[in-house]
């Protein structure tokens, strides 16, 4: 492939990134305003400034277009999560605490966990078909936690990792007491075990 056509496709990369971003933000500002179920693709075309068929080009339907904006938004909290682990790694115990903390603050302050919490029709997204959430919320936790402690058997690792997110997104959908406290002390005989042994 030429110099040129490697431009031109890297551009037209960009473009696309670029339009997918205004998409996602628009779905944002719908979200906050009026909530995913008042949201028509048409709506979400005049907001970022595109085409209807643009919208449906990079996202297939509405419902696509509602898996892709919940994993965005999963996306965002993850790297504040990684934060939280990396500012208190050498704590297995404070660091799962920040990391819990950092989720759950930053999903009680997101558009569309409010949105879920008010009974919008996103809650399938991240409860019954929520399945690529859980999947990249685990992922993402194995990843920084092998960075932090890569000597952890990594059935372990995934086997923590699948429970956190699990928990972390449930209590994140129905608002609950002192999430961060309480799942810290359910997990807490496994970090000791795991994660606080590997440190000795």
């Amino acid at each position: 492939m030429s110099t040129e056509s490697t431009g031109r496709r890297r551009h037209a990369e960009r473009v696309r990134e670029g339009m997918r971003e205004a998409v996602f933000d628009a779905v944002e500002v719908l979200v906050r305003d009026r909530g995913w179920q008042q949201t028509r693709m048409a709506d979400v075309a005049d907001v970022a400034r595109v085409s209807r068929q643009t919208v449906y080009q990079l996202f297939g339907s509405r419902e696509e277009l509602a898996q892709a904006y919940v994993l965005r938004e999963a996306d965002r909290f993850l790297g504040t999560v990684e934060d939280a682990v990396g500012a208190h790694a050498p704590d297995p115990y404070r660091a799962v605490e920040a990391a819990l903390d950092a989720f759950l603050t930053g999903a009680a302050d997101n558009p569309m966990v409010k949105a879920i919490l008010c009974g919008d029709d996103l809650l399938p997204l991240v409860t019954t078909q929520g399945l690529p959430v859980i999947e990249l919320a685990r992922e993402r936790l194995i990843g920084v936690i092998g960075v932090h402690w890569p000597l952890l058997d990594a059935g372990d690792v995934r086997l923590f990792a699948e429970t956190v997110a699990r928990l972390a997104i449930s209590h994140a959908t129905v608002a609950s007491g002192d999430a961060v406290r309480e799942i810290t002390r359910v997990l807490r005989p496994f970090i000791t075990e795991v994660f606080a042994a590997s440190q000795r």
